[in-house]
This record gives C-alpha cells, sequence and structure tokens, in this order.
C-alpha cells in the first residue's frame, strides 16, 4: 500500500462518479483513482487522466454530433488506411489521425462529414484520392 504525501493517510483504488457539463448536456463520468482514505485526496497517473480525458472528449464529440475515437477508427481500418496514409490523404499533418483517434485533437466538422459519406458510400475513397 502506499501513503498519502499529505497526511500519511493509506491510498487506495477508488471510483468516483463524477458530473460534467458541456453545451447544456449532463454525463456522469465514473473514474478509477487511487484516493486516500484519510484527507480524500486523489492522485491520477498519467494512464487514469488519459483515459478520463478520452471519456469527456468522446462525450463532447456526441454532444457536437461528430464521429468519436472508435468511430474514427472503425472508418480508418475499414478503409485499410494507416494513421499516416489517413493523415496524408485527408490532411491535418502527419500525426493527425492519432491524435483525433487518441481524443489529443478533435476533427474538423468537414472532415467529420467527408468521413460520414465515405463510410456511407456516397463517395469513394478513390474520388477523394483523384481530386
Amino acid at each position: 500500500m502506499k501513503t498519502c504525501p499529505i497526511c500519511n493517510g493509506t491510498i487506495e483504488q477508488q471510483s468516483k462518479e463524477v458530473k460534467y457539463t458541456y453545451k447544456e448536456h449532463d454525463v456522469t463520468v465514473v473514474e478509477n483513482t487511487p484516493t486516500c482514505i484519510r484527507c480524500g485526496e486523489s492522485f491520477l497517473s498519467p494512464k487514469e487522466l488519459k483515459t478520463n480525458q478520452l471519456q469527456l472528449t468522446n462525450f463532447k464529440r456526441t454532444v457536437d454530433k461528430l464521429l468519436t475515437t472508435n468511430e474514427l477508427k472503425r472508418i480508418r481500418k475499414k478503409l485499410e488506411l494507416t494513421q499516416k496514409d489517413a493523415s496524408e490523404i485527408f490532411g491535418g499533418g502527419i500525426r493527425a489521425f492519432y491524435k483525433y483517434e487518441t481524443g489529443e485533437n478533435t476533427q474538423s466538422k468537414s472532415l467529420d462529414i467527408l468521413l460520414r459519406l465515405i463510410d456511407s458510400h456516397k463517395i469513394s475513397l478513390n474520388d477523394i484520392k483523384s481530386i
């Protein structure tokens, strides 16, 4: 067991429900955090922070009617593109799709629409490549 650097209490893994509001929409996220049972201070690792941030990013994308990280990844894989290939075809820089799929950045509305059109077979990837 680890001890709290603030009060020397015991730190245990706890699940907490945290409510977030975005554009008048609410979501309750379960965050798993190491927490001191004496003083209540939480200590998030970079991995836990990333997991919590990803949940919030996907919530915001849903509210904004954008593809979530998993939907982006599904479409890219369906097109048999690497993240690098997708970035080269659709723009945004060499690591753009990596950042979209990990929630570091959010794709533009225009890219989102384009991917939805390709996914629904209204236009093809070859149409995009030929332009």
